[in-house]
């Protein structure tokens, strides 16, 4: 699939507007709610209504669909975290946070901020957030107590960015060939009105029109010899001199 990386070309354009608290982050990566009652880390004094949380990972692939349901990568750069760290800041976005990209919440306040610089020297060690050098870490006050209990409850593990971004394509040449066989398996279920989650529905014509599709995109200097065949086999094993539709 196709990758790019989210830049910043225009501050007055591209930045993070909110972070919503989620419970399944793109950034794969969970925070930790300190409350009065339940100390967390031995070596941590107690904390009262705290989250902290990595906000984003520096060259980390986040999976992403666009418009016609093809799937491609994104990631941000070291260096556009940190400057994204700082613009958030500057225009005064504390206090802008959603719950799940949808309902505008009150009462959480991001109220420390840093970048983490080294592995072995941050205090995110401390609290046991295991991510890179590079990564943006924050911390909310929740002063909100319908939102303490979604923390208290698991509800609410994560956060999430909320932004416009510019692409900057870097695709490898095998990324673009994948993401073309994507469009095409795509398109060509569609136009037969079949989805690949039905492809043990499709008749034995219709199996074989696609084989003969993806075959040509695939290995396009290869001839088959014969009609390719359309035994199904354990994924990942392809039917001799074909590919099988139990690989796809």
């Amino acid at each position: 699939m196709r990758l790019f990386e989210l830049i910043i070309e225009d501050e007055n354009v591209d930045e993070i507007f909110a972070i919503s608290m989620v419970d399944n982050p793109a950034i794969e990566a969970y925070g930790l709610y300190f409350d009065k009652e339940e100390q967390h880390f031995a070596a941590v004094e107690e904390e009262k209504g705290l989250f902290m949380a990595p906000i984003l990972i520096p060259n980390k692939k986040i999976l992403r669909m666009d418009g016609k349901g093809t799937p491609y990568e994104v990631f941000f750069s070291p260096e556009t975290i940190k400057r994204l760290s700082q613009m958030y800041l500057e225009k005064k976005y504390q206090d802008q946070v959603t719950l799940e990209h949808e309902t505008k919440v009150k009462g959480i306040t991001l109220v420390e901020s840093w970048i983490k610089e080294s592995v072995k020297m941050d205090k995110s060690k401390l609290y046991g957030l295991n991510v890179p050098a590079g990564s943006w870490i924050g911390t909310f006050k929740i002063d909100n107590e319908e939102m303490k209990e979604k923390f208290k409850s698991g509800e609410v593990s994560a956060v999430s960015i909320e932004g416009i971004f510019e692409h900057l394509e870097r695709s490898t040449p095998n990324r673009i060939e994948a993401s073309k066989l994507w469009e095409s398996i795509a398109d060509y279920s569609l136009s037969k009105k079949i989805l690949m989650k039905d492809i043990n529905e499709l008749t034995e014509d219709e199996a074989k029109e696609l084989l003969t599709t993806i075959h040509s995109l695939l290995m396009p200097d290869v001839e088959l010899e014969g009609e390719p065949s359309v035994t199904s086999t354990y994924p990942g094993e392809a039917s001799s001199g074909s590919i099988s539709p139990a690989t796809l």
